[in-house]
């Protein structure tokens, strides 16, 4: 019975509070600002929008709108604050809160009930918003269709949070029978709650500083809690957060409501109650957070992670390595969008393991302060320093071993009817699931390296300083490809093929530049060798060797057989191309865009260069595919023991000329320059040749990941408005609805008012 009274006195609360509000121009007042921060919001968005010159964000109306600025969310607190204060305050003052605690109303249902007329007020306040909508939908370019599960998800959201906020404020008011002074504790205490959940983003390095407290102030967060649940993403951690925010902030004010009225012991025992409210939902929300469960409501299962990727982050737990996903911020403002959605999907993939930063730590970080350095992961990546800054990339590693996936392999960027950049297609997940899979699968992968016939040594030596002089004729190594292949897990081994047969644990046999040709025996052992399945890449020395009695001493490789039965040839000739020739390296071809539709070519086309200095020419016939080719314009210089300038003559080599081609048993690579991959030429950063050969490496150990296409076309809201257009939506959203809101809260109190004037 005693609940029953509480639940029904607490509802005439509620109605007789939300009477009173209706009838207050203070209601109206607030309800302008409100609306005006909104259209602020909604301006700014409009504008992103809008703008012709960059993609658009990706993602629904709401969560741009819900994301806002740290100004709108203050001044959107500062509407909270205000709407709360006068709950108790003003009673105090009047002597209402007296009276109505003589009409058998606990402190308890008054405040809820106030708590409840608040929050209805709140939740009105919300519904001119739905007038964006139908902005977006006279200018919107596409005939996409509107999630409606995910945005009612977001309204509720931002309704439920702000009711939560609103428990604080009313527990303010219940603190001082001062209205001011109500104001400004509410507004302190709700700016605290704000900053709190925003520590992790002013602090990008708390998350791999202090794993554990970055998780538990991301938990705290207002901002992200109400952006998930706009994405769709119902999460029991957001839940138990705007249920304990709330519940600790009603049991506070009613304890605060008490004081000055009840026995000390009994203000205390509140108090403790209070307390104790606290730490269960501080440790319900601890619960939650360490054991996530997540339910989508998304239409197109957007924050719900494939099961292969599941799958894939087993797998790295199952290792035992530390992961790490470091996202390199680009330089390039279009591209932010992009950015923010490798993060949302590293966010997922790191709740998946447990969300222990000891499993998979995610970490957003810009180019100056890059963990190796902007110039190393450009390198790595294949790329020049000044494209990955802008472009951005992530950087995965499991253990010792890493990758650089950059944005080429996460999105493809187009253009809409319209000739403005939109995101055609995403594959965060599925780059960043198959990246993590490749490192940390343990298979061992041998590769050897023959020796003996002046091959380049794959030994790690001292790496020169970047920007060195390339000097590939002395004193060249493969260093830096040994280092690459190393640093992906692969075994690097010399073997001697004269002294016996190619070991059988070789998946990929190297032969490097020899200076010296194979002897027919070591030749027979190569051919045996694959024969029984095994692979192998041949790159020729294409620098003159002194002593030999070849044409401008270019020395045959001895292998001249195995790679003709495979439809291959290197022979004594010096590809030109005046087309790629570069002026610091005579004799040099930097290739752009001859690169075939293979997988060991994936991803180079237009955006990785390699630099080949004074490549041989690789003959391709008989169904072998020409992997790195020059222009039409090139031809093969056969005369080249004159040592007069290279000009085309009818003996030469026709073009265009291939200087790495795939034999037609896919199990033999032919490179026309062993020295375009010594290590004082790819020191420079300008050619990605040695990454060129480790994905031909991998390929020929059947060890090469299948690129993912990006496959998953993002919701990108694009509007197409003039500058007039634009103006309009502008002045309506900031200066038209409120001023709508005030006319017509103006309407109902004059008409209230004179009805009461008729009645007397």
């Amino acid at each position: 019975m005693s609940a029953r009274r509480s639940v029904r006195a607490a509802y005439w609360v509620w109605r007789s509070e939300l009477h009173a509000l209706v009838r207050a121009p203070l209601l109206y007042v607030l309800g302008g600002g409100f609306l005006t921060i909104q259209g602020i919001a909604f301006a700014g968005l409009v504008r992103a929008l809008s703008d012709p010159r960059r993609p658009a964000p990706l993602g629904e109306l709401l969560e741009g709108q819900l994301a806002g600025t740290l100004l709108t969310w203050v001044l959107g607190l500062v509407v909270l604050a205000l709407l709360g204060m006068r709950a108790i305050a003003e009673d105090r003052r009047s002597g209402a809160w007296e009276q109505l605690l003589t009409a058998q109303v606990s402190e308890g249902a008054a405040v809820i009930g106030k708590w409840l007329a608040a929050a209805t007020v709140y939740l009105l306040l919300w519904v001119p918003t739905l007038a964006y909508f139908g902005v977006v939908a006279m200018f919107r370019s596409d005939d996409g269709g509107w999630d409606v599960r995910a945005i009612a998800c977001g309204y509720v959201g931002a309704i439920a949070i702000g009711a939560a906020l609103l428990a604080w404020a009313i527990a303010a008011s219940a603190a001082t029978g001062s209205v001011l002074a109500a104001g400004a504790l509410a507004f302190a205490l709700l700016l605290g709650w704000f900053l709190v959940g925003e520590l992790p983003a002013l602090a990008p390095d708390l998350a791999v500083d202090h794993p554990a407290l970055a998780t538990a102030l991301a938990a705290l967060s207002v901002r992200g809690t109400v952006l998930q649940l706009a994405r769709g993403d119902v999460a029991l951690s957001g839940l138990v957060f705007i249920g304990g925010l709330g519940a600790v902030g009603l049991s506070l004010a009613t304890t605060l409501a008490c004081a000055g009225r009840r026995r000390r012991g009994e203000v205390r025992a509140r108090g403790t109650g209070t307390f104790g409210i606290a730490i269960v939902a501080a440790l319900a929300l601890a619960l939650a957070v360490r054991h996530p469960v997540h339910r989508d409501v998304s239409a197109r299962g957007r924050n719900t992670l494939d099961a292969a990727t599941l799958e894939t982050l087993a797998l790295v737990t199952a290792s035992g390595q530390p992961a790490s996903l470091t996202i390199v911020e680009p330089t390039l403002a279009g591209l932010v969008p992009v950015y923010d959605e490798i993060a949302l999907v590293a966010s997922r993939m790191a709740a998946a393991t447990g969300g222990s930063a000891a499993v998979l730590s995610v970490r957003r970080t810009d180019p100056a302060t890059a963990p190796g350095g902007i110039a190393a992961i450009a390198r790595e990546a294949g790329l020049a320093s000044a494209n990955l800054e802008q472009g951005g990339a992530v950087i995965v590693a499991v253990g010792a071993r890493r990758q650089v996936v950059d944005v080429m392999a996460l999105a493809t960027i187009g253009l809409d009817p319209h000739d403005a950049p939109v995101v055609e297609q995403l594959g965060v997940e599925q780059a960043l699931a198959g990246a993590l899979g490749a490192l940390a699968r343990t298979e061992p992968i041998e590769v050897c390296a023959s020796t003996g016939h002046g091959e380049l040594s794959l030994a790690a030596l001292p790496t020169p300083a970047p920007g060195a002089a390339a000097d590939p004729a002395g004193g060249a190594t493969w260093s830096l490809v040994g280092a690459r292949l190393r640093a992906g897990g692969l075994t690097v081994v010399e073997v001697d093929v004269e002294s016996g047969p190619v070991p059988r644990t070789c998946r990929v046999l190297l032969v490097a530049g020899p200076t010296t040709p194979l002897a027919p025996g070591a030749a027979l052992a190569v051919q045996a060798y694959l024969r029984t399945g095994g692979a192998v890449l041949v790159a020729a020395a294409s620098r003159a060797v002194p002593g030999a009695t070849e044409p401008g001493g270019l020395v045959p490789t001895g292998l001249e057989a195995i790679l003709a039965a495979d439809g291959l040839g290197i022979p004594a000739a010096i590809a030109v191309d005046p087309a790629l020739g570069i002026r610091e390296l005579p004799g040099a071809l930097l290739i752009v865009d001859g690169y075939a539709a293979h997988p060991i070519t994936a991803g180079f086309a237009r955006t990785r260069a390699t630099l080949w200095y004074q490549p041989r020419p690789v003959l391709v016939e008989r169904g072998a595919l020409a992997l790195v080719s020059a222009t039409p314009t090139s031809w093969g210089e056969t005369d080249v023991s004159s040592g007069a300038p290279p000009a085309r003559q009818a003996s030469d080599l026709a073009g265009p000329v291939a200087v790495a081609a795939l034999g037609r048993s896919g199990r033999v690579i032919a490179l026309g320059s062993a020295e375009s991959l010594t290590t004082t030429l790819l020191a420079g950063g300008a050619s990605a040749a040695d990454r060129f050969l480790d994905r031909a490496v991998r390929f020929l150990a059947g060890a090469l990941p299948v690129p993912v296409a990006p496959t998953h076309a993002p919701t990108q809201v694009r509007l197409v408005l003039t500058a007039s257009q634009r103006a309009w939506i502008v002045r309506f959203s900031t200066g038209g609805i409120p001023l709508l809101w005030l006319v017509v809260g103006g309407g109902i109190l004059l008409w209230r008012r004179r009805r009461a004037e008729a009645s007397a």
